[in-house]
């Protein structure tokens, strides 16, 4: 990338710099390296007389961030110099960007500076590997900085600006962008990193297709409008033309909803009278054509269109070829409740609820943990990034072992859960995992010491924690080791095993074992850091469990990762391989080690530590600035959900803290094992991650957790409403899908009971055609008009 005439930072001192910047309508944020470390930090807009106290009361903030919002920032995070440099062309083509200010931090990256009217959250492409590089484009948006001034802490060298900066351009002289714009060059950019690289990460935002800023979109979208009866019908079987109007109307009832307008389709424009907002062509197919990106969805509407993307301005040639087979969803029949079509299998055909799952975004923290999930998701010819996140956060949990805590004092031991159905690809986070630990110079020793056999005994625990104190049990199938250590009727010396896990998350804060266990005959451990890499498919998990688990805290202990219910897409020639590993990941796994020379570290550190001493030196990750505050006000929320939650639950409620505080600890460590700091960003993604598992415990246990035969069964035939949604069930249906499983007039006690409890409603629905449904709804489903028919009716 050539620069002309680069200006680093001007010959002013701190105060006169920033007052300069507050002159010339910029708001000016001490940064300590690329970060502001103080409280508050995007709230206070000082004043000229402000700014030496400021210095003052921050020393060590040399740098000078800018405060976006009413400034917008185009910053182009992409380190391989053939994709910055096509990316800044393609930003200098944005309307006013000749005007733009150019900064350049470490080069070939650079950022553009906007203005705008109306001030927005931060958008961002997906991240993409490119020749060996993480590349991506944000949008900084409101609540956000960007360094101007000051030194880079990564090259030790200025921050520049092309020609002019903000010294030099008052704020209300940058070239304006508005919102369209900017979500046309998103959705651009990230078309154009996904013809260049390899995904490792999703988009943030999940509509890019209304992005019509970009020619290629609104060509597409104009000439989807303009014929719709080339593609409507495709992508709505049911869907009908107004004779009067020309539009084509698609009900809510043939989608499946419990809305009570239409969409409309005409080539004035979509309009979805059910949740009243208008949308494009490309985001129907998107929402309801099941296609997974924007670039899918156009490429689908010109096939339909019979015409070549080229042809609409699209530049490179993926070869997508979209069918309708792989994007129409199975529409949801509106059956005649009298003649059911005995061919409709409810079961197969109904559109089941979706579980969303961990979002995407939070499988890849910073650091190590991220850098080894990115790599395990490049491995896999069946992807999944929420198995890879598991998988690296107790690979690097083990490698920490005992030598850090947290300002809490917790340790790294945690227990992960995985929740996948089959084909997800878990062999290889399991295999990628151990090539990791092999990587370093110490060759097979590592993975020899870190993991341990699936537990089978107390004495097999037992010994292993000897060897090695720091230790992960990869327990595959973990539903069904739960089922024989935790169900009903389980044998003592099992039982015991069980009882051990729950203990020893305390533990590396003292010792385990010794006199007080199996009568002297388990050694005592002094500080054992038991990690859990535990992977099951949901179904077993939750049959396996019982109330007991939840009052015993069990439950609350664990930390569950659900996959969702989006199925893994192969991937014919994975780019990464574990015969392969970069270099610069074996680095990491040595530095976590402790393989480095250091006041923490010491050859092989990590791993030849004695389970009978205690671990010397413990290295404490403090928390950033603030950061305390972040922490403390997720934990009181979280607890004070015992006075809205059913009291069985409370106990897992307690633990959700804990869980968040040893998942930022984890993240932190492998982001500076020799200066660990727990940030703002790393906080909040380890109390997203600890809420969402709380979640999906809460649901389920509430939808799968039976204590006896009868409840489980009374909890199966309230899932088959739950599974139908706002369509509803007959009891023909509940008795076909049961299958025998239970007596007729035991099911016949079941429904009562559900009615009863309100669970469940029988109700009557009168449609806009006048056909009247009888059927089934769960509480949460009963869609608006219902008539409910009281149980002595019924």
């Amino acid at each position: 990338m050539k620069l002309p005439a680069p200006k680093t930072s001007p010959d002013l001192d701190l105060g006169d710099l920033r007052r300069t910047l507050l002159a010339n309508g910029y708001i000016p944020v001490p940064v300590d390296g690329k970060r502001p470390k103080i409280r508050g930090w995007s709230k206070f807009h000082p004043k000229p007389e402000q700014i030496d106290g400021q210095i003052r009361a921050f020393p060590d903030h040399r740098n000078t961030g800018i405060l976006c919002g009413d400034v917008v920032a185009i910053d182009i995070d992409a380190p391989d110099a053939d994709a910055a440099e096509h990316l800044r062309t393609m930003a200098l083509a944005l309307p006013g960007a000749s005007e733009a200010l150019q900064r350049v931090g470490r080069a070939p990256k650079i950022t553009f500076i906007f203005r705008t009217t109306a001030a927005r959250r931060k958008k961002i492409t997906g991240k993409y590997i490119v020749n060996g590089h993480d590349c991506q484009v944000e949008i900084l948006g409101d609540g956000q900085q960007f360094v101007a001034f000051g030194v880079h802490p990564d090259t030790g060298n200025p921050y520049q600006w092309v020609s002019a900066s903000p010294l030099d351009v008052p704020f209300y002289t940058l070239p304006e962008i508005d919102a369209e714009t900017i979500d046309g060059f998103v959705a651009d950019a990230d078309l154009y990193l996904a013809s260049v690289g390899v995904a490792v990460s999703k988009k943030a935002e999940p509509h890019v297709a209304q992005a019509i800023g970009g020619s290629f979109w609104r060509q597409v979208n104009s000439a989807a409008l303009a014929d719709p009866d080339r593609w409507v019908s495709n992508l709505f079987p049911y869907a009908r033309q107004e004779a009067g109007t020309g539009a084509w109307r698609v009900t809510s009832e043939d989608l499946g909803r419990s809305l009570e307008e239409d969409i409309s389709i005409h080539p004035d424009g979509i309009q979805d009278f059910g949740t009243e907002k208008t949308c494009t062509a490309i985001e129907l197919v998107m929402d309801f054509g099941g296609a997974p990106t924007a670039k899918h969805a156009a490429f689908w509407l010109c096939e339909r269109l019979a015409r070549d993307p080229v042809d609409f301005g699209w530049q490179q040639d993926l070869g997508v070829r979209m069918t309708l087979g792989s994007l129409k969803k199975q529409p949801i029949a509106a059956a005649n409740d009298d003649e059911p079509d005995e061919e409709n299998d409810a079961e197969q055909k109904v559109a089941m609820p979706s579980v969303a799952g961990l979002p995407e975004h939070l499988c890849y923290p910073p650091g190590a943990v991220g850098e080894f999930a990115k790599f395990i998701v490049g491995c896999a010819r069946f992807p999944s990034p929420h198995l890879a996140l598991v998988a690296s956060l107790a690979f690097t949990a083990g490698l920490i072992g005992r030598r850090f805590k947290g300002p809490t004092g917790l340790r790294s031991n945690i227990y992960l859960v995985g929740l996948a159905e089959s084909g997800f690809g878990k062999d290889a986070t399991i295999r990628a995992s151990a090539a990791l630990a092999d990587s370093t110079s110490w060759g097979s020793k590592v993975s020899e010491w870190l993991f341990m056999d699936q537990i089978r005994s107390l004495p097999g625990l037992t010994n292993k924690l000897r060897k090695s104190p720091s230790s992960v049990c990869i327990q595959d199938e973990f539903g069904r080791w739960l089922a024989d250590h935790t169900g009903r009727n389980v044998a003592t010396h099992r039982a015991e095993i069980a009882s051990a896990l729950m203990e020893l998350t305390g533990a590396p804060q003292g010792f385990w074992g010794g006199q007080e266990k199996a009568a002297g005959n388990v050694a005592r451990i002094v500080a054992p850091c038991f990690t859990l890499h535990g992977i099951s498919t949901p179904s077993t998990f939750w049959s396996a469990l019982s109330s007991g688990n939840i009052s015993e805290g069990l439950l609350g202990r664990l930390v569950l990762i659900d996959v969702g219910s989006a199925e893994p897409v192969k991937v014919r020639r994975p780019a990464n391989s574990i015969e392969d590993i970069p270099q610069a990941l074996s680095n990491r796994v040595a530095d976590l080690l402790g393989l480095s020379a250091g006041r923490f570290t010491g050859p092989f550190f990590a791993l030849n530590a004695k389970s009978d001493e205690k671990p010397s030196p413990i290295m404490t990750a403090e928390w950033g600035y603030g950061v305390d505050d972040i922490f403390e006000e997720f934990d009181d929320r979280i607890r004070s959900m015992k006075t809205s939650i059913d009291p069985q639950y409370r106990p897992i409620l307690n633990r959700v803290g804990e869980n968040a505080a040893r998942l930022a600890l984890i993240v932190a460590v492998g982001c500076d094992p020799k200066e660990p700091v727990i940030t703002a960003e790393i906080q909040e993604w380890a109390n997203a991650v600890a809420e969402n598992s709380l979640q999906t415990i809460l649901r389920g246990a509430d939808h799968h957790i039976a204590d006896n035969e009868k409840a489980a069964e009374y909890l199966r035939v309230r899932q088959q409403a739950v599974r139908r949604g706002s369509s509803g069930i007959t009891m023909r249906d509940i008795v076909k899908n049961l299958r025998g499983a239970i007596d007729r007039r035991r099911l016949d006690d079941i429904v009562s009971m559900l009615r009863q409890a309100r669970e469940v409603h029988l109700a009557k629905l009168t449609t806009d055609s006048g056909q009247t449904k009888v059927r089934f709804w769960a509480a949460e489903f009963i869609p608006k008009g219902a008539l409910i028919i009281p149980v002595e009716g019924g």
